[in-house]
């Protein structure tokens, strides 16, 4: 079961875990909505007679959006041109169609971007004729698609080779020994900028003091995120360092690189992530009939909280950058929660403990980065003044601990 909406930082995966934990009440608070994936599990198990949400965001809107059917018949390809010009004034467009739901970047690579359109015709539209492009005769179904994904894979990179990155170079040969190639091409242009710099008798510094430029001399002679300079900045360092080959010669190597670049994102086809998203954005029409939901858009303190109440924050985890507003104050909300005369639970990875009482955890693995091994433990915290003045109980039943991958 998917919770609320797709979103970075979203409860979707511990929804049920959280608010298994919730005792009842009349009135649910939901301060630092986000997703709503808390809200959307809580609605379901009709816990509350009624719900509120708060975001300052614009998120607290597209949950209610969602609900109410707007996205019913959505159906839009959304280009990477599009993203741009759209997401600042559509939501659905920013969050949706953006890597990671942060609502910063697209969705797609641009290596990946025409396979994903093609699909989207296919499977949304009806629309084969993209993917006939490509050599592919497929009826759009994920049972084709995986069965035959290596064939299609292959024409797909074939197509790619050809028609985008216009190169002659055979796909047998660039696949293979593919790390090793690329690690061997780089190491050859990064050994020729460094030859050129040594020559030339100067240092990485002078080269930012000449180009204008705070560091980019570390990508262009260092192995981390490095790159070969445009063809306007080569030019320019031809007057600076040993540089004899001319542009075009040394890019031919470059351009054999980003080919084989290019190919290894490729090897990486993935399912259609829009649609996945779009489903899940439209199964919420069927709460609309639920329950009573108030939505408010705004700093959590202005929220009147009614008796007999809970109140659950999900607030930006201290000293992480997995959320980009900045600027929480939480020394101010640790004092706001204590002061709190119906109970508070409190989403969070660690919280004073002098302060807060860590009533359950769960061991989490960070969505930040794509394969990642780390794990947290998100911890779910109740004020220590709520436990001793009895506005909260702690329950003294063992939860079971779940390693959520």
């Amino acid at each position: 079961m998917n919770y609320g909406l797709p979103y970075m930082g979203s409860k979707n995966k511990i929804a049920e875990w959280v608010v298994g934990h919730f005792p009842e009440k009349k009135h649910f608070y939901d301060l630092f909505a986000g997703g709503c994936a808390v809200t959307h599990c809580a609605m379901l198990k009709s816990k509350f007679k009624t719900f509120t949400i708060n975001d300052i965001s614009k998120m607290t809107e597209f949950f209610t959006d969602a609900i109410s059917g707007k996205y019913a018949d959505e159906r839009r390809w959304i280009s990477r041109e599009d993203f741009s010009r759209l997401k600042d004034n559509d939501e659905y467009v920013r969050i949706c169609w953006s890597f990671g739901n942060k609502g910063e970047n697209y969705l797609y690579s641009k290596e990946i971007e025409p396979w994903k359109k093609a699909l989207h015709h296919a499977c949304v539209y009806g629309d084969f004729s993209l993917m006939e492009e490509f050599g592919i005769r497929t009826d759009g179904t994920k049972i084709d698609i995986k069965k035959n994904a290596a064939e299609y894979k292959e024409k797909y990179i074939r197509w790619y080779l050809k028609n985008v990155l216009k190169t002659s170079a055979e796909y047998e040969r660039l696949r293979s020994n593919l790390e090793a190639k690329i690690k061997d091409n780089s190491e050859k242009l990064r050994a020729y900028l460094l030859e050129g710099l040594r020559k030339a008798g100067k240092t990485a510094a002078e080269v930012n003091r000449f180009l204008g430029t705070n560091g980019m001399a570390g990508h262009y002679f260092g192995r981390s995120q490095w790159e070969f300079p445009t063809r306007e900045v080569y030019i320019k360092l031809q007057s600076l360092l040993y540089l004899p080959e001319n542009y075009d010669e040394i890019y031919g190597l470059q351009s054999l690189y980003e080919s084989l670049q290019s190919l290894q994102r490729l090897e990486r086809l993935q399912s259609l992530e829009s649609l996945q998203r779009l489903e899940r954005l439209q199964s919420l029409q069927s709460l609309e009939s639920l329950q009573s939901l108030q939505k408010f858009r705004g700093d959590y303190r202005n929220v009147k909280i009614q008796p007999d109440s809970l109140i659950y924050c999900d607030i930006p985890y201290k000293n992480t950058a997995e959320y980009s507003d900045g600027g929480f104050d939480h020394e101010s909300f640790y004092d706001w929660a204590e002061k709190q005369r119906e109970p508070v639970i409190i989403s969070e990875y660690a919280m004073p403990e002098e302060r807060f009482e860590r009533i359950d955890f769960i061991k989490k693995r960070s969505l930040l980065f794509s394969g990642s091994n780390l794990f947290h433990e998100e911890g779910l915290f109740v004020p220590k003044t709520q436990i001793e003045k009895g506005i909260f109980t702690v329950k003294k039943k063992e939860w079971k601990q779940l390693e959520l991958l």
